[in-house]
């Protein structure tokens, strides 16, 4: 059964020094005091929804595109996310599950037309910690979400009591309260090249990657690079290039016979020389 908002109302934690002094309950696994109870801090009243309550950003988040580095979000400070870019965002709430209740993440309505995407994820009963969300930009445009904005939706849903309870020991993060370090097997640094190191190698990577339209942008190259010199040849200076052929042909052979004439020279020099050692001893 999805909880409804009467529901939430009465089981979530609300006063912040309680919730201060709950936290405690899951860490010692205090589950006579915690019961069917729900903590949610900072509790908001307005994020409360018809059967769901919002989840904000909170003050760290890592991006895919520098998966080695946290970043820090102050007061008032915003994530701007690219296109096509992934970022792990912590929130600014810590949850903490009883043990017959359980809970999704999903994403809201209102991100998903701009074009975003959330991963779904799933709270299991007993957790407590802040979560960590990926939020991915599908767009063509970049998006900016903002410290303590709304960014994701939680559905709490009651079950029979669990017998599993998680514990540290199997679940790294249980507890968390920062991203903390995060190893990955294939997000690595975005390193971009200076603009005279790009090649034409880049360029395929590129399209044997991404695929379209960056297969149009390689043909854009070689489209514009015939035009440029189907222009000059037409317009500027005709048989263009057959003349440089020409002159880089002749230039060549030009070289060719001074390099055969020198060589001669030498030879002959050499030949005179060694005529004269036989005749003057």
């Amino acid at each position: 059964m999805i909880l409804s908002d009467k529901d939430l109302r009465e089981l979530i934690i609300q006063d912040p020094q309680e919730a201060q002094l709950a936290r405690e309950w899951w860490i010692k696994s205090q589950w006579d005091k915690i019961g069917s109870k729900i903590l949610i801090d900072p509790f908001k009243i307005q994020a409360i929804g018809a059967c769901s309550y919002d989840l904000s950003v909170g003050e760290e988040y890592r991006s895919l595109r520098d998966p080695r580095n946290n970043k820090p979000l102050k007061e008032g400070g915003n994530i701007r996310i690219g296109p096509g870019e992934s970022v792990l965002i912590l929130t600014e709430e810590y949850i903490c599950l009883p043990k017959n209740v359980l809970a999704m993440i999903v994403p809201r309505a209102r991100w998903i037309f701009e074009g975003t995407s959330i991963c779904t994820t799933r709270i299991d009963p007993t957790w407590y910690g802040k979560l960590l969300i990926g939020f991915t930009n599908l767009a063509k445009n970049p998006v900016e979400l903002y410290r303590q904005e709304a960014f994701c939706t939680c559905h709490f849903m009651e079950t029979s009591e669990t017998e599993t309870v998680l514990t540290k020991d199997k679940v790294h993060f249980l507890g968390r309260t920062n991203i903390g370090r995060i190893d990955f097997s294939h997000a690595t640094e975005q390193k971009l090249l200076p603009l005279d190191k790009v090649n034409r190698d880049d360029i395929e990577k590129i399209v044997d990657l991404y695929g379209w339209p960056w297969d149009v942008v390689r043909g854009m190259f070689a489209l514009t690079l015939k035009e440029v010199t189907e222009y000059i040849e037409r317009e500027v200076a005709p048989n263009i290039v057959e003349d440089a052929t020409s002159a880089a042909i002749e230039r060549a052979f030009e070289n060719q016979q001074k390099l055969m004439r020198n060589l001669i020279i030498g030879l002959l020099s050499i030949l005179v020389g060694f005529l004269l050692y036989l005749i003057f001893t």
